[in-house]
């Protein structure tokens, strides 16, 4: 019987059908490949071992060398091909500006692939809803982040606010370091959770692991929102429960990464951590409180928080898929082919920015002379982060209050800037740190 079997797997029909089948997939494979050829586009060669071009495109260690290498090697424009995917790399900022802005309406959405990765509740969430859809819950999603209610948030995050700083208090008097990430963590998911449920919930004096905030975040699949968002009513309830889910793993991962890299930054640069808590004390001199104008107001602390975004943005590359067949700028693109912004790349390009990958925030001083297609921590045009300015003002509070009281220094372990960072649902540090913290 086993004999048999042997026999009639490797027979000559076996045989031919297996080499038939391997052949056809081949040539369907080199068929998917040559779409970039066809259009003129230049592009390295796409390989099985490589999956298309896909290899190391995730790692922060050689995505810009990679970049760099290929742009100098093909020019502003170029191809790649995400497995058997084709897609289209621009670095020409007018090309992109037009792409965000004047083309918008060919280039409205992002790549399906998202779809596929976020889970069913997540597919109602903004950063991967498509057309009219995308329209009404964005419009109805709007009000929650206009500047009266951030204002109104103030109080909460204050609050927050709090809490942290009796932690970094104890750490202080005890002489002991903290842990950058957990802390950082556990405030913006304390002020998330807090504003987006409009309820107290205390996730930093439990290291994250509040029995409550799992009995809330298990209400709000039953009840939704219980603070202003609550009252939205141009959107359903599976559509309100994909964007909580949205803002608060994007509200809390993305802010902690940047008071997490800001901290490590000032850590190792005292000069411009001395310079900044000057600015915050006279600020807090002149106003005797911290709110949404005295913070909008402090120059140098947008310029240090600037500078870390673009030394650590959140995402490596941003993308957008042409509805219709368009040209830009004398670029054929093809309907349905996907636009690669090499977000990351841009903010480091030594074509454009001296010294890429040093702390230096006086280059923001002045934000005319930036092209906002090189530094989009939080995308540009129609499409852009719904939440800027909620995560900016959250940010800028956690820093007024921290530095007002407390300075950062590194510990005889603490990495090296810059830091190394990896790609998981957003860049962020590639392990854990611990900085010194001294009362002033």
């Amino acid at each position: 019987m086993l004999l048999w079997i042997v026999s009639a797997l490797f027979s000559t029909e076996s045989i031919c059908i297996a080499t038939v089948i391997l052949c056809l997939i081949r040539y369907y494979i080199h068929r998917k490949w040559q779409r970039l050829q066809k259009l003129g586009i230049p592009h390295e060669p796409p390989s099985l071992w490589n999956v298309g071009n896909m290899r190391g495109v995730f790692s922060t260690d050689t995505v810009c060398q990679k970049m760099l290498e290929l742009k100098r090697k093909y020019g502003l424009v170029y191809g790649c091909y995400f497995g058997l995917e084709p897609c289209i790399v621009i670095h020409d900022t007018d090309m992109l500006r037009q792409i965000y802005t004047k083309e918008f309406h060919n280039f409205p959405d992002r790549q399906k692939l998202l779809t596929r990765l976020h889970g069913k509740d997540m597919n109602h969430g903004l950063i991967v809803i498509r057309g009219n859809k995308w329209k009404r819950i964005r419009l109805a999603l709007s009000p929650t982040f206009a500047i009266m209610k951030l204002k109104q948030t103030f109080t909460i995050i204050d609050h927050c606010l709090a809490r942290t700083l009796k932690i970094l208090d104890r750490k202080s008097s005890s002489g002991l370091p903290f842990d950058a990430k957990r802390v950082f963590s556990n405030l913006a998911l304390d002020v998330i959770v807090s504003s987006a449920l409009g309820t107290t919930v205390d996730t930093q004096s439990s290291g994250g692991r509040d029995t409550r905030l799992m009995t809330e975040l298990k209400n709000l699949f039953t009840r939704g929102f219980a603070g202003p968002v609550g009252m939205l009513c141009r959107i359903t309830r599976d559509e309100l429960i994909g964007n909580a889910m949205l803002m608060i793993g994007a509200g809390f991962d993305n802010s902690a990464n940047v008071m997490t890299c800001m901290a490590h930054c000032l850590a190792f640069h005292p000069n411009i951590q001395v310079k900044l808590q000057q600015e915050i004390d006279d600020t807090f001199r002149d106003k005797g409180c911290f709110d949404y104008d005295s913070v909008k107001g402090m120059k140098y602390l947008e310029m240090c928080v600037n500078e870390t975004m673009r030394l650590y943005p959140v995402f490596i590359r941003n993308g957008r898929v042409c509805r219709k067949d368009t040209v830009v700028n004398g670029l054929y693109i093809p309907k349905n082919m996907v636009v690669k912004i090499p977000v990351y790349f841009l903010a480091h390009d030594p074509d454009y920015w001296e010294d890429p990958w040093e702390y230096k925030p006086e280059r923001m001083e002045d934000m005319s002379q930036i092209d906002p297609m090189r530094f989009q921590p939080f995308g540009f045009g129609p499409r852009g982060c719904i939440g800027m300015k909620f995560a900016e003002m959250e940010i800028k509070m956690a820093l007024c209050l921290t530095l007002r009281e407390f300075s950062f220094s590194p510990c005889e372990d603490t990495p090296r800037p810059p830091l190394k960072t990896i790609f998981k649902m957003a860049l962020v540090p590639k392990e854990e740190f611990r900085l010194k913290v001294t009362r002033r």
